[in-house]
């Protein structure tokens, strides 16, 4: 079964459960609807992390949330699902999860500005798909 890979740095182990739950209500949500014929999600605080995974977190916490990631952690989701039409648009689909969504303009003009309308992600996360 694939796997979808979540990183993210959270500021407490609170969050870290309120993340794992949303994934978890995600992944029942597709289950139920029938997008996905089975699903679950396996949580683990303090991963190894890859290179400079950490470092681009922290910098991006602290960019986004305008204050220093202390005592963050990161925090690791991996996310089974089997039956997905795409693992790679389910894998976007589940960062909704981490990242809000903005309200665009209707106007053509207004959406080439771009960087106006990003919003920051819930928390910095980084994402791998896993076969």
């Amino acid at each position: 079964m694939p796997a979808i890979q979540f990183d993210v740095l959270v500021p407490d182990d609170s969050a870290a459960r309120e993340v794992g739950e949303v994934f978890t209500r995600a992944v029942e949500i597709l289950v139920r609807r029938g997008k996905l014929s089975d699903g679950s999600v396996r949580h683990t605080g303090t991963p190894d992390l890859h290179g400079d995974t950490l470092e681009q977190l922290r910098g991006a916490y602290r960019e986004e949330r305008g204050e220093e990631p202390d005592g963050a952690v990161v925090h690791r989701y991996v996310i089974e699902a089997d039956g997905a039409s795409s693992i790679n648009s389910l894998a976007m689909g589940l960062s909704r999860v981490l990242t809000p969504k903005a309200d665009l303009p209707k106007d053509p003009v207004a959406l080439e500005r771009q960087m106006d309308f990003e919003l920051p992600a819930v928390y910095p996360w980084a994402v791998e798909v896993l076969r």
